[in-house]
């Protein structure tokens, strides 16, 4: 047997040892849609595979009765009119938490920002490590949609017990009050005491660890944007990645508990939905430009939550003392759908218009607002922006608007998000429009520049015809070329 060189470290010795080999399948051609946008194999029992059955979705295989198959828009220069169909729809939408897959790897590599912790060069030597249980930052995390079955944890030890005491000590030191204007002192209770309070004692006594994972996840991509140390960040990265991921497994079974009116965990339910809601948010920062990723996660995600707490209020009797009750009912207010999805949006009804005029070849060509279903769609999504236009009008406090900007997710129809993952130039152009709202906003830790990336990515890859449409709102910073 061969010895290792002399004076080979422990982390060399790590990477040297020989790995399994990559396991492959056959591709499934008459698979579910599902798995085939997933790129795993299905195992095609009907009517729903193992994959979907395992995960609680609809499982819906191709069927070539349907409708005509819908014509995925060419953005490149010269490209010719779409036609879609007036009946598509995508088959990735969300179950009731509305979870779309996690991405793992590297992808997700926004810029730091400010200094705000330790670098890793000058830790000490017996520094705790996750080396022999911990992936790297460059192998692929596992997800809920990567159709295995195996636990997503972390490995017992010094490290972990490490992070976990700095998250949750960064929590408490910067994360109870994000915004410069102090909210309502009843809403800073419930961050800083009850809700910290309900996780460690659902943790405790119940062995319910969703909504503190959700916490440490909320805390690890705080310190990411805030880190300049490269193999920090993505130590933190996968930290959020993995908490995220273990939440998620287990508010499933909260959700189906509040499902079946079993009500006294409806407070821990809904703040835990409300952290993955904001949570992913956050996420949207992280999302690259080149090639532009829409924030589809969030988008799902907030169809979930408000899926959510809607079943646990109609659950909840009005005369409980529940702290989301109090929650709910702070500024701004967002129960009347008259004054969010059913306002007057002339204003921006020119978004909607054919880039080449009413009676323009392409305009003629362009039938997808015959539709009156889809036209309603865009009608809501438009409305909605100008009731975040009217609450910054109105000067609400930033807490105030960046709860506005989540219930975008929630109100809009999901048909919207489906568009938008279609690329459809209308749907970009109204989520482009959406996201420059944020751009005021990039003093918050949740916000970043987060508005600023996606309409940079959305500009790239918006047909040239339509990329008019957006050139007012890069008066802030350097317009890229349109359709490079």
């Amino acid at each position: 047997m061969s010895r290792n060189p002399p004076g080979m470290n422990d982390v060399n010795l790590q990477e040297q040892r020989p790995r399994g080999p990559r396991l492959y399948h056959k591709k499934s051609r008459t698979g579910c849609m599902r798995c085939k946008q997933r790129r795993v194999k299905c195992d095609e029992t009907r009517p729903s595979c193992s994959s979907c059955s395992r995960h609680a979705v609809e499982c819906i295989y191709p069927n070539a009765s349907q409708g005509a198959a819908k014509v995925i828009p060419d953005t490149r220069r010269n490209s010719v009119p779409t036609v879609y169909s007036a009946n598509q729809h995508s088959t990735s939408g969300p179950d009731l938490l509305g979870f779309a897959p996690v991405t793992g790897g590297t992808s997700h590599r926004g810029p730091g920002h400010t200094s705000g912790s330790s670098s890793y060069a000058n830790r000490p030597s017996n520094f705790p490590h996750p080396l022999g249980g911990y992936p790297s930052p460059n192998s692929p995390c596992p997800t809920p949609d990567e159709g295995t079955d195996a636990d997503i944890n972390l490995p017992e030890g010094p490290w972990r017990r490490f992070w976990e005491i700095r998250l949750i000590h960064n929590y408490h030191q910067n994360m109870v009050q994000p915004f410069p204007f102090a909210q309502n002192e009843d809403i800073v209770q419930i961050w800083r005491t009850d809700v910290p309070n309900l996780a460690m004692r659902m943790a405790q006594e119940h062995n319910r660890c969703s909504l503190l994972h959700i916490t440490l996840a909320n805390s690890a991509l705080y310190l990411w944007t805030k880190s300049r140390d490269k193999q920090e960040r993505d130590e933190l990265f996968k930290l959020q990645q993995t908490y995220q991921i273990m939440c998620v497994k287990e508010q499933r079974r909260d959700v189906d508990e509040l499902s079946q009116q079993i009500v006294q965990n409806a407070d821990y339910v809904c703040f835990t939905s409300i952290r993955i809601l904001a949570h992913s948010i956050a996420l949207v920062q992280t999302l690259t430009v080149d090639p532009w990723e829409p924030p589809i996660q969030w988008l799902y995600m907030g169809r979930g939550a408000g899926q959510i707490l809607d079943m646990a209020r109609k659950l909840i009797s009005p005369e409980s003392d529940t702290k989301i009750k109090t929650f709910a009912r702070s500024p701004p207010d967002m129960s009347d759908p008259k004054e969010l999805i059913y306002l007057d949006h002339s204003s921006l009804d020119w978004l909607l218009e054919p880039p080449a005029g009413a009676g323009s070849l392409t305009a003629q060509e362009d039938r997808e607002l015959d539709d009156e279903n889809v036209k309603s769609i865009y009608g809501k999504a438009l409305s909605y922006i100008c009731s975040i236009e009217k609450g910054i009008e109105n000067k609400e406090k930033d807490f105030a608007i960046v709860r506005r900007f989540g219930g975008f997710a929630v109100w809009v129809p999901v048909e919207f998000t489906r568009f938008v993952e279609e690329r459809r130039p209308r749907a970009m152009v109204i989520f482009a429009y959406f996201m420059s709202k944020w751009l005021n906003y990039d003093h918050l830790w949740m916000i970043g520049k987060a508005g600023e990336m996606q309409l940079r990515g959305i500009y790239k890859v918006l047909p040239i015809e339509w990329s008019y449409k957006l050139d007012g709102l890069f008066a802030r910073f350097k317009q890229p070329e349109a359709g490079r």
